[in-house]
């Protein structure tokens, strides 16, 4: 290596050292990252998928009320109220969005009774290629569904996946 980019690069640690040079800033505030408002959800039945095999499900549309705040850019958490009837936590994990929904009667045995489930949301900002993309109105993920094992008489959980598609609308 020559004594210039030797030179160079000592100087240049000697100025962060003494705080000539600092490290950028993040421009936007912690607010720039909650979601609040009234959205469209959509579960496309379309694209179902039990336990990882194609198969056509009803499409599920409903109203979500969000109301969140952040704490730091990935620390977020809120309260969401549903159409269908339900209110549930919502918080960031990872960079994605989570809801939680306890479904006490969501598939029916062959006996006539029906087993619970936990239905979980996870979604993220994205634009209209399902690209990453913070500060967007639209948010892309999974509507999944998982049963208990065990449940319905069946050593094994049902799992259904359904791409949801959440819209900003007020």
């Amino acid at each position: 290596m020559g004594s210039t980019k030797v030179t160079a690069g000592a100087a240049l640690l000697a100025a962060a050292a003494v705080g000539l040079v600092t490290a950028p800033t993040a421009s936007a505030t912690d607010g720039d990252y909650a979601i609040n408002g009234t959205f469209s959800v959509v579960s496309n039945g379309e694209w179902a998928q039990m336990n990882d095999r194609y198969q056509d499900e009803p499409t599920v549309r409903s109203t979500w009320t969000v109301t969140s705040v952040c704490s730091t850019a990935i620390t977020c958490s809120g309260k969401v109220t549903s159409s269908l009837g339900w209110t549930e936590d919502i918080y960031t994990t990872s960079g994605q969005w989570t809801v939680k929904h306890y479904v006490p009667d969501w598939i029916p045995c062959p006996d006539g009774t029906r087993a619970p489930g936990l239905q979980q949301y996870r979604f993220y900002p994205a634009n209209e290629e399902g690209m990453a993309r913070q500060g967007s109105n639209l948010f892309l993920g999974e509507d999944k569904t998982t049963g208990e094992s065990g449940n319905c008489g069946r050593n094994r959980s049902l799992v259904l996946r359904l791409p949801v598609k959440i819209t900003k609308i007020d």
